[in-house]
């Protein structure tokens, strides 16, 4: 069985080759020490602490959700995936005008009261 310590690890050091980026860059930008960032690159916990997850994905300029968008943690129970359904969602916008558009955007944001023009 896969640990969440390798899944993490194996997925921060995806993103620090594809961005060229060093484990020491990478300490610098997320505020942890060097030996903090190699506790998780190298699994040496379990589990690395929330707190340390969101100063990663701070450093690599992207948000927990971004940082944890792969499989398993994007996948829900019945299997569906979360970024799957929404580019489902992205291409339904796409079909519409600018002022659907508008319109479901403030619907969303709780800015419309439902009257149609």
């Amino acid at each position: 069985m896969v640990t969440d310590s390798k899944l993490i690890a194996d997925r921060i050091n995806t993103i620090l080759t594809e961005r060229d980026m060093t484990a020491n860059r990478l300490a610098t930008l997320s505020g942890l020490r060097q030996s903090s960032i190699s506790t998780v690159m190298n699994q040496v916990t379990a589990s690395p602490k929330m707190e340390t997850v969101v100063k990663i994905a701070h450093g690599l300029g992207m948000s927990v959700t971004e940082l944890l968008d792969f499989p398993p943690y994007n996948q829900r129970p019945d299997g569906s995936s979360a970024a799957k359904q929404r580019s489902k969602w992205e291409e339904l916008g796409n079909a519409l005008t600018p002022e659907e558009q508008e319109r479901v955007r403030r619907i969303l944001m709780g800015n419309d009261k439902g009257e149609l023009k």
